[in-house]
């Protein structure tokens, strides 16, 4: 029985580390997320709705052809995922489309901030004030990093009030995914809920009466890439929820706004002030410290 236990142990040790770096490639991923945003003309609603179906279809294809079925209980256990998941990209992209990139950034990366306080109640984490310091340094260094160049367009109030429910959002998903994900695997689960999105955004596009079909040709390429790159972030992140702490995972998500900082500079050709790097720097050194002093699992789930 010894030996059972501490096999036990040492697997889930290993799924605990794998969850944080799960937890980094999905920030990293969601990093690009703006930057395709921005590329593409097509408009907000439009490009939630398309970018929810891809990645709806291809995770159906994927669950489907693993042998794995949708069922109504999943359905169920998916759908404020789902909506949460939905509401977020619309109001990010429409955010993206109306103000600086620069202040859409800031607002959302508050997010570990709302799921710190969020999760101590939900699921019964527990972080030192020294965590806390780490997490909270973190956010800072975040701040830095996409405040350091300055507004560069007209500060719009509509664009940051869509982020502040892009942020609301985003942040409710978070936290009913890790819940959902005590009882489901992550990728029904995933589906079920970029399904329930995808549902969801149909009729607000319908109702904007956006035009689905005036697109530019070019971009496809980044309606694909927007389902693809983050979308695959969501099912990896879905999978680290099961042994990652909320408020760990959503610390290291910092790497979100902190990778659109850098992409911007390759991507899309902006510059990045000494203070901007420093503010990277600061934000990544945070995050390192967080994850190293989570190395050993929380109380582990079922696979």
């Amino acid at each position: 029985m010894t030996a059972i236990r501490l096999t036990t142990r040492l697997s889930n040790v290993g799924r605990h580390r794998v969850g944080l770096v799960a937890s980094a490639f999905a920030a990293v991923s969601w990093g690009f997320t703006g930057i395709f945003a921005v590329l593409a003309i097509t408009p907000p609603l439009v490009l939630t709705f398309y970018r929810l179906w891809l990645t709806a279809i291809l995770f159906a294809i994927v669950l489907y052809a693993s042998g794995r079925r949708l069922t109504w209980s999943l359905m169920r256990a998916s759908w404020p995922g789902g909506v949460f998941l939905a509401s977020d990209i619309a109001l990010f992209i429409s955010a993206v489309k109306l103000t600086s990139v620069v202040d859409v950034t800031l607002i959302v990366a508050a997010q570990p901030a709302l799921v710190l306080v969020v999760a101590r109640r939900l699921f019964g984490e527990r972080l030192g004030s020294w965590e806390v310091f780490w997490i909270l340094l973190a956010i800072v260094g975040v701040a830095i990093a996409v405040l350091g160049r300055g507004v560069t367009s007209h500060h719009q109030f509509v664009g940051d009030i869509l982020a502040v429910g892009a942020l609301l959002s985003w942040s409710a998903y978070w936290l009913a995914s890790k819940h959902a994900r005590a009882a489901h695997n992550a990728m029904e689960y995933t589906a079920g809920l970029t399904i329930t999105a995808a549902v969801v955004s149909t009729p607000i596009v319908l109702l904007s009466r956006e035009s689905l079909v005036q697109m530019r040709v070019g971009d496809w390429l980044w309606i694909s890439l927007l389902a693809i790159v983050p979308g695959t972030g969501n099912l990896v992140m879905n999978w680290a929820h099961r042994y990652v702490d909320a408020s760990v995972s959503s610390a290291i998500n910092c790497l979100n706004p902190l990778v659109a900082a850098v992409a911007s500079v390759v991507i899309l050709g902006q510059r990045l002030t000494v203070l901007q790097v420093g503010g990277i720097l600061l934000g990544l050194t945070a995050i390192a410290i967080v994850a190293a002093q989570h190395r050993e699992p929380v109380t582990p789930l079922i696979s």
